[in-house]
């Protein structure tokens, strides 16, 4: 009898585990980025403290997030865990990309600067004008791409190099392939010390004040628009999900946000955590749709 029992109880507990729903945060870019430590950590929080829905989290890179967009349109309770490059590819590529309303945000995470780093030069005035220089960037069409366009109009000879992901883009910089690369400020601080001859120099960041010992790029002669060009990282989903789903979902990652794992996973980029009550989410979507356009405004590709 009592082994009959424990069978009836294994197989409920089983039940209970199979019938929890699965529910898929997607990144863009790739799982070795510090960025994907934002969703890989905030699953695991969520499914800690509830066992209606099993999170998992996954990667989609390519295409400066076309790939990850339509994977998550296409599919069933998946969550696009995107920065502001969501509004940025569309104005690049209209042809190539998505349709950003056809997405919604059910909550804001951070906001992190964008910095460049070389491994090659070690501050500006060592930088050549007089020979062809080259940024490695995440994708075309996202912010890294917008930025090194922008240390274009300094440095003309500066060729773009995309790559899929950042961390693909900062091992070409450690590895000598290109002269500078455009990531989050954890993702190159981990290569500051040097290795094999090579370590990686921050040599300014987005944003209109230092952080830490990084000054701003703009405080270094670099156009003043990058002051305005941090992305702000949110969780979305298709316009399609209910108004209910979306709300129980967004209860359950804003408690799991709150954990320390995730907290720190933020400071990594030095991400500033920011949430926004739900009858808030709708006008910041329209205010960062507003102000991609106008940074994108006159964009030219080659």
């Amino acid at each position: 009898m009592k082994k009959l029992l424990l069978i009836l109880l294994f197989a409920v507990s089983s039940m209970a585990v199979q019938a929890r729903e699965n529910v898929t945060i997607i990144y863009g870019f790739g799982a070795a980025d510090n960025f994907a430590n934002y969703g890989r950590t905030l699953a695991d929080e969520a499914n800690k403290i509830q066992d209606r829905y099993n999170f998992m989290f996954d990667v989609k890179p390519g295409g400066g997030q076309v790939i990850a967009y339509n994977y998550v349109k296409n599919n069933p309770n998946v969550i696009f865990q995107t920065g502001s490059a969501f509004w940025v590819r569309p104005y690049f590529y209209p042809k190539e990309s998505y349709d950003v309303h056809e997405m919604r945000t059910i909550a804001t995470q951070c906001s992190a600067a964008f910095a460049v780093g070389s491994a090659t030069y070690s501050d500006w005035n060592s930088v050549p004008k007089d020979k062809p220089l080259t940024v490695a960037t995440s994708g075309l069409g996202v912010i890294s791409h917008l930025v090194a366009l922008e240390l274009q109009k300094k440095y003309p000879q500066i060729t773009v190099v995309p790559f899929k992901t950042i961390a693909d883009a900062v091992i070409a910089s450690m590895s000598g392939q290109v002269d500078f690369v455009v990531a989050f400020i954890g993702d190159l601080e981990k290569f500051e010390i040097e290795k094999n001859g090579r370590r990686m120099t921050i040599l300014g960041v987005t944003g209109t004040k230092a952080i830490g010992k990084y000054p701003t790029l703009s405080s270094n002669g670099f156009p003043s628009i990058l002051d305005k060009m941090s992305s702000q990282t949110s969780l979305m989903v298709p316009s399609s999900w209910s108004n209910e789903k979306a709300k129980e979902i967004r209860t359950i990652l804003l408690q799991a946000e709150t954990a320390k794992s995730v907290r720190d996973a933020y400071a990594l980029d030095y991400c500033i955590p920011f949430q926004l009550p739900e009858n808030k989410l709708k006008s910041w979507w329209d205010e960062q749709n507003e102000t991609w356009a106008k940074l994108t405004n006159g964009v030219k590709i080659d």
